[in-house]
């Protein structure tokens, strides 16, 4: 009995493993997107997993360059709402010179980040498809050394 479950299981592990493997991404695997709110182990993912989180990753450091606090000041409260917003219009007018200074320096070092990153993906695309190329020219070599060496060696 007890084998038969462990053979059940290991057919079981090898047929998701067979599709974890043929899918793109882990949200095709799991048919939409993923919502997770723990930290991502990178070092548990596929190639073409990764791929996807730096991807995401990026487009939400991308979007997210422009630190400045939106110019929309509203408040929910009834009576006393326009105070607070009149209020927090006037120190932010106050502080602008000072925090736009902080703000843009913060935005530079932003979008030299998100470049930086784009670039960096960009390298390791380029060096994996060296990469890819020279195993393939490894590959042509050693064919090549085994039809010249012949029959001969191969007995060997």
């Amino acid at each position: 009995m007890d084998e038969q479950i462990k053979e059940e299981i290991a057919k079981l592990k090898e047929r998701f493993q067979g599709r974890k493997d043929s899918a793109a991404s882990l949200e095709e695997l799991a048919g939409g997107p993923i919502q997770h709110h723990f930290p991502v182990d990178l070092w548990q993912l596929s190639d073409s997993e990764l791929d996807g989180e730096m991807g995401k990753r990026l487009s939400f450091l991308n979007d997210d360059i422009d630190c400045r606090p939106t110019p929309d000041i509203t408040s929910h409260r009834r009576f006393i709402g326009p105070a607070i917003v009149l209020f927090k219009k006037m120190i932010f007018k106050i502080f602008r010179p000072y925090s736009n200074t902080l703000f843009v320096r913060q935005n530079h070092f932003n979008d030299q980040l998100v470049a930086f990153h784009l670039a960096t993906f960009i390298r390791l695309r380029r060096l994996e498809e060296k990469v890819h190329a020279l195993e393939q020219h490894e590959q042509e070599i050693k064919e090549q050394v085994e039809d010249l060496l012949g029959p001969k060696h191969e007995a060997d």
